[in-house]
């Protein structure tokens, strides 16, 4: 497997002597090197660019704000100097991930470099690698949809902030009228291409603050933030309707059943309101399809 591009490495060095003599190497080996005049201004600019190293020299005043503004931005600080210098150097080289004794060796200095080069980019892709994996973990793969497990997770903070704050959110539950026999009809291909679909239309029709995800199989989830029954009940409507829109073969007729449940002091737990939901859901497909159902504690809260 062919191995990637080494990306450059962007370094801050601060003004002198020593640090000047190592700048002209790291421009050679095309990296890119911004000067700071001084300790404070390099400490200064910290924050303001995503600097990969930086380097400082000893001998022209405390490196320890450089050194604790290196640490909190996670870039790594190496110190050059003489024999001497080093030595001598505070409590401040604690902080110091590198030192570089001068005058420096070019060929030393390089391989140190694409030494932290290689580090550097390795962290890299396995920072990526965990990011992709935790992102896996909470999505679905075929409609890009979050799944279950992230909406329970998001259900839990709405049901602690529902319990401190008293405010208000719905359970939303979708079920796809059939799907089962357009599955077997026409294929899983033409079912999960039904299934993006809806997903789409869905997404597309809530705001920022809701949350739908991928349930369980033709099932899909709403979390309506900040929502009573009767808000819910109208989001419910239309997304119904809007599946009725659906560019879909003339002979498919698409419609989905919904259970609505607003958050409650009765309820024990979300789990219970969860349950709730399953229920309202169950009890709509016995009425037929194409159906709203809200729970009968969504109904007793409305009218209150």
């Amino acid at each position: 497997m062919p191995r990637s591009p080494k990306t450059p490495i962007h370094i801050l060095i601060v003004h002198g002597e020593a640090a000047s003599a190592v700048a002209s190497v790291m421009q050679a080996a095309r990296h890119t090197v911004k000067t700071a005049a001084h300790l404070d201004e390099a400490a200064r600019w910290m924050g303001r660019e995503p600097f990969d190293l930086v380097i400082a020299p000893t001998g022209y005043g405390d490196l320890g704000p450089l050194a604790q503004a290196a640490q909190r931005h996670g870039v790594p600080l190496w110190a050059i100097g003489t024999h001497e210098a080093l030595n001598s150097l505070g409590p401040e080289s604690v902080a110091i991930d590198e030192f570089l004794e001068y005058p420096v060796v070019e060929l030393a200095l390089r391989r140190r470099l694409d030494l932290y080069q290689e580090r550097r980019d390795f962290y890299r892709r396995q920072t990526q690698l965990e990011n992709l994996l935790r992102e896996n973990a909470s999505q679905d793969p075929l409609t890009r949809l979050p799944n279950r497990h992230f909406a329970m997770q998001h259900l839990q903070l709405q049901w602690q902030l529902f319990r401190r704050k008293s405010i208000p959110f719905c359970c939303v539950l979708c079920d796809l009228d059939d799907f089962k026999r357009s599955n077997d009809d026409h294929g899983q291909r033409f079912g999960d291409k039904i299934l993006r679909a809806v997903a789409h239309v869905f997404k597309s029709k809530l705001r920022a603050a809701d949350l739908v995800c991928r349930y369980d199989g033709q099932q899909f989830f709403i979390l309506g933030s900040d929502t009573e029954a009767s808000g819910a009940r109208q989001l419910a409507e239309r997304l119904r309707m809007c599946l009725t829109h659906l560019d879909l073969p003339k002979e498919i007729n698409l419609t989905a059943s919904f259970s609505i449940v607003q958050s409650d002091s009765s309820f024990s737990s979300p789990d219970h309101m969860l349950k709730e939901a399953e229920d309202a859901l169950a009890e709509a497909k016995q009425y037929g399809p194409n159906q709203v159902v809200s729970s009968a504690q969504s109904v007793a809260q409305q009218s209150l």
